[in-house]
């Protein structure tokens, strides 16, 4: 069962709507810590800029996030499953990891706890997005080509990074647990290499 948000690079229809479109609907799934935030506001910059103005916090969270500007264009996973075609961004894990630590003030040992509760660890196996038919680029290296593969312009602004110093230092027992806990999202990373 995957899990998480996709993000369309047009407006979904309803379905009588869609019937008549000749327009091919792409996905990027959200990946946090991952260039997510990045090709978000890339799509809001070039093909939707009327909305950068409706910066709209949900109460449940302190920072705005591209995706809180791009409602009718994202869908639940969860409950319709993974689309066709999708982006997946893929980050070194352990790098993610630890921005993700960074990004939610989290130790290493909090950072491991939350692998099933918190977005920002949640693993791309447990996400359902380890699986045929998904287009993967590497991140950070590959984000022009998954913009092209949108349909989007190059170059794309990499923003939103967590400051090294920011990140945890993994000691190697650390390390390793990260790894087994990672393990798929490794394989999946050494793969595109």
């Amino acid at each position: 069962m995957a899990k998480g948000i996709a993000v369309a690079t047009e407006k979904l229809l309803d379905e009588d709507e869609s019937k008549l479109s000749k327009i091919e609907i792409k996905y990027v799934a959200l990946i946090t810590r991952s260039g997510s935030y990045s090709i978000l506001n890339h799509v809001l910059t070039t093909k939707h800029p009327e909305r950068l103005t409706k910066k709209n916090i949900p109460e449940n969270q302190t920072r705005w996030h591209p995706v809180y500007s791009l409602a009718g264009y994202c869908i639940d996973m969860s409950t319709s499953g993974v689309p066709n075609p999708l982006a997946v961004m893929v980050r070194n894990p352990v790098e993610r990891f630890r921005s993700a630590c960074a990004r939610q003030n989290k130790t290493v040992e909090e950072g491991l706890g939350l692998l099933e509760s918190d977005v920002h660890f949640w693993p791309l196996k447990d996400m359902g997005l380890i699986a045929d038919g998904i287009v993967y680029f590497r991140f950070p290296d590959q984000i022009n080509d998954c913009s092209l593969w949108l349909g989007l312009p190059v170059p794309v602004p990499q923003e939103n990074e967590e400051p090294e110093e920011k990140k945890p230092v993994l000691l190697d027992e650390q390390e390793a647990a990260v790894r087994l806990a990672y393990a798929d999202d490794i394989a999946l990373w050494e793969s595109l290499q």
